[in-house]
């Protein structure tokens, strides 16, 4: 009787942190990056500027946030992730009106700066340091996994509520339902965060679990650090000029554009197929040989493509290869640096990482444009494979 009425005080925080958080991923990463795409169109003609111009002034919105990332990570690390990402969804609610109040260019930038700096406050890195505040550092590798889990369901509720409510109004609304979501659901739950030091008094807590892999001791931190930024920036390069240019880059590479939005479909499914596979056997393995399989599965899926051409068939295998892989990258971005550096300094640490991943990610989509309009779709494909390499190389020169 007691077993049902005094609930395992540790599971359920483990239960409450991951689906709380997963919660506020969801809603973050689909009102303050999904959303913009689908609202682009009647942005873009109801404030007189093309709907390139509003694409550029989003990238340059993503870079101002890539500078932003290791100031948010030192804040999460200095104040903890309930006081910072509690007041980042108050900040995501003001970015998000303001944004729904834009009527030219510039205040259109201005909202698009401050709605991606906040968003370095609550999204992924932020989120990641939370539960390894909540948790502890053992426990904290399985909850990422799932939270990640959760996150990826982002786009898949956001697209389609975007265009609910811009048939029902219009894309303001859509932001201002965007910003009230962020203040009465985000706001509350990460009010709920705690460290795990206040574990301590709570009956029938268990105590700290040990480490499954001991940290790099700390004369080695410099030296994997670099190799881990090299290795992060390097997959980030070609997973957002791929993932951006998705169906340019098949087209160009003499695909039919209907054949290339019909094989992207498999993506989603692959990276939630084996986010639910490193959860159930993957948290055996170090996360650097998870790293390692997510390159050489990205490396694969990129040789598959260039040696099949433009047939159907090959540009399938291409795309669940490059879900499986990129499903594995969103998990590996937190558990890597946790388990080679452990808990001290660690979102401080995910912000300088993000800080370099984003930067990449940002100039991706014009450089596999340039490949492609200088050389050929095939060039820019065998270009991405040899950085694909180079981060497999970088890995390898990773201490453990």
């Amino acid at each position: 009787m007691s077993r049902l009425t005094s609930p395992d005080p540790e599971r359920w925080l483990h239960l409450r942190l991951v689906i709380g958080v997963g919660i506020t991923q969801i809603i973050g990463f689909g009102t303050m990056f999904y959303a913009f795409g689908s609202v682009v169109p009647a942005l873009s003609d109801e404030l007189g500027i093309t709907p390139g111009t509003a694409f550029a002034a989003f990238s340059a919105a993503l870079l101002i946030g890539a500078l932003a990332a290791p100031t948010a990570g030192r804040l999460v690390d200095r104040q903890g992730a309930r006081v910072v990402m509690a007041t980042g969804s108050v900040l995501a609610a003001l970015s998000l009106t303001a944004l729904s109040q834009a009527q030219g260019l510039v205040s259109l930038v201005l909202a698009l700066f401050a709605m991606e700096v906040t968003a370095t406050l609550i999204l992924y890195d932020a989120a990641f340091a939370a539960l390894a505040q909540g948790l502890g550092p053992a426990r904290a590798r399985r909850a990422i996994t799932q939270m990640t889990l959760l996150g990826g369901f982002a786009s898949t509720v956001f697209w389609p509520l975007t265009q609910a409510i811009q048939v029902w109004a219009d894309w303001r609304t859509a932001y201002l339902v965007f910003a009230a979501l962020n203040l009465c659901i985000c706001f509350p739950l990460h009010l709920t965060l705690t460290r795990a030091p206040d574990l301590a008094p709570v009956a029938g807590a268990r105590p700290a679990a040990p480490l499954q892999f001991a940290p790099l001791p700390a004369e080695q931190h410099r030296r994997a650090m670099i190799w881990v930024g090299t290795a992060f920036a390097v997959a980030g390069l070609v997973f957002s000029a791929l993932s951006a240019s998705w169906v340019t880059t098949l087209t160009a590479f003499g695909l039919p554009a209907a054949a290339a939005v019909t094989a992207g479909t498999l993506m989603g499914p692959a990276q939630v197929g084996v986010r639910v596979l490193d959860m159930l056997f993957g948290l055996r393995l170090h996360p650097l040989t998870t790293t390692m399989i997510s390159t050489l599965l990205l490396m694969l899926a990129l040789a598959v493509l260039w040696l099949t051409g433009p047939t159907l068939a090959g540009a399938m295998i291409f795309a669940v290869l490059f879900g499986l892989a990129q499903g594995l990258t969103s998990i590996v971005r937190g558990t890597v640096p946790l388990v080679l550096f452990g808990a001290q300094g660690f979102a401080a640490r995910l912000g300088r990482l993000a800080s370099i991943r984003m930067v990449m990610a940002a100039i991706a989509p014009f450089g596999i444009a340039l490949l492609i309009d200088r050389w050929s779709a095939s060039a820019a494909l065998l270009a991405m494979l040899c950085l694909a390499a180079l981060g497999a190389m970088a890995l390898k020169m990773i201490p453990r």
